[in-house]
């Protein structure tokens, strides 16, 4: 009895049928886990490319104008904002016209909108953001304009955690030395 099921062992060890099966079966969940991990990440850094060229287009679309915008037109930044990237929110948007004072050596809000979660600019808050600002000439002009969206990755990936997508750029008033806000 006993030397059969040693022999009968042996031929378990040597038999090489259904090794396919038991190797899926090992390396499935990795296969797997590879996948979600590189889909969660390819996402990450697409909506993060949405974010970046969604501030810059609105940024420049503002830069454009000639008229005055007011409220209306602030709110439809936004909604393009929400066009663009695609992404559940919540949106934040704040647009702020900004002016070299060559005298004071300093940069002076002249006007600041927002929407979502941030708060408008005063002249004073400008000393944090400074030297992302370019250098400007006296009385010369830029439009500040940042943007914020959440980011949820579609799965768990360590490393990728839920992460907010903050975007800063300037644009200067191109057909006109400053873009006017009106409160119509």
């Amino acid at each position: 009895m006993m030397k059969n099921l040693i022999t009968r062992l042996r031929q378990f060890g040597r038999d090489e049928t259904g090794n396919v099966a038991i190797e899926s079966v090992i390396f499935m969940p990795l296969i797997l886990s590879i996948m979600a991990a590189t889909f969660s990440f390819h996402d990450a850094f697409r909506h993060k490319s949405l974010n970046i060229k969604a501030a810059y287009t609105i940024s420049d679309a503002i830069s454009r104008q000639t008229d005055p915008i007011n409220n209306a037109y602030l709110d439809g930044m936004v909604e393009l904002m929400e066009f663009l990237t695609r992404s559940a929110g919540p949106y934040s948007l704040r647009v702020s016209l900004v002016r070299w004072n060559n005298k004071k050596s300093k940069y002076i809000v002249e006007w600041s909108k927002t929407r979502g979660d941030f708060n408008r600019y005063k002249t004073r808050d400008l000393a944090a953001i400074e030297g992302q600002l370019p250098t400007l000439l006296h009385n010369e002009r830029v439009i500040v304009v940042e943007t914020s969206t959440d980011y949820v990755p579609p799965m768990t990936v360590p490393g990728l955690p839920a992460q907010e997508f903050y975007n800063f750029g300037f644009t200067r008033p191109r057909f006109a030395p400053k873009i006017v806000w009106s409160e119509n």
